[in-house]
């Protein structure tokens, strides 16, 4: 039998809330890349399946990501801790971003796609207008910042500088 605390329980969830949440988002820029080059009809469907995954099991994780990081804050009375203050900052920043820059960009993407692409009638190469360029890159600048700011949260968590 395993022999274990409540404490490292909560730590595995934490640690797999983290990966849940930022797993895919990190993936993201090259799948698009990608997706737009070799499929763009695609597209539509891909961005749906993002704002979708965030609002569920990316959206979840947060919270659980949050309850779990809570415990583990209080049972080792770390509410004091810069690197736990900081990666608490970090994770509001992120929820932000996310439901704030991201999903809505996604949506918009998604809906500009769609009417691009019928638009375009699916002869030869797609080329997307001046618009849904500027929507994709602020898109991948947004998942850029969001991606260093967990690498940032991630070496908080692990380093816990004084």
């Amino acid at each position: 039998m395993i022999a274990m605390r409540l404490y490292d329980f909560v730590l595995w969830i934490h640690v797999a809330a983290v990966v849940i949440a930022f797993g895919a988002p990190f993936i993201y820029p090259i799948i698009l890349a990608r997706v737009t080059n070799a499929n763009p009809e695609a597209l539509p469907g891909l961005y749906n399946a993002m704002v979708h995954a965030g609002r569920t099991l990316i959206t979840g994780a947060y919270v659980i990501l949050f309850l779990a990081g809570a415990y583990l804050a209080t049972d080792g009375g770390l509410w004091s801790a810069s690197w736990v203050s900081s990666s608490l900052l970090i994770l509001i920043v992120l929820v932000g971003i996310s439901h704030g820059l991201a999903m809505p960009t996604e949506k918009k993407l998604s809906a500009m796609a769609t009417k691009e692409l019928a638009a375009h009638g699916g002869g030869g190469t797609m080329t997307f207008s001046v618009e849904y360029e500027k929507a994709y890159r602020k898109l991948n600048i947004v998942g850029v910042i969001s991606n260093v700011l967990v690498l940032i949260a991630l070496f908080l968590m692990i380093v816990q500088p004084a």
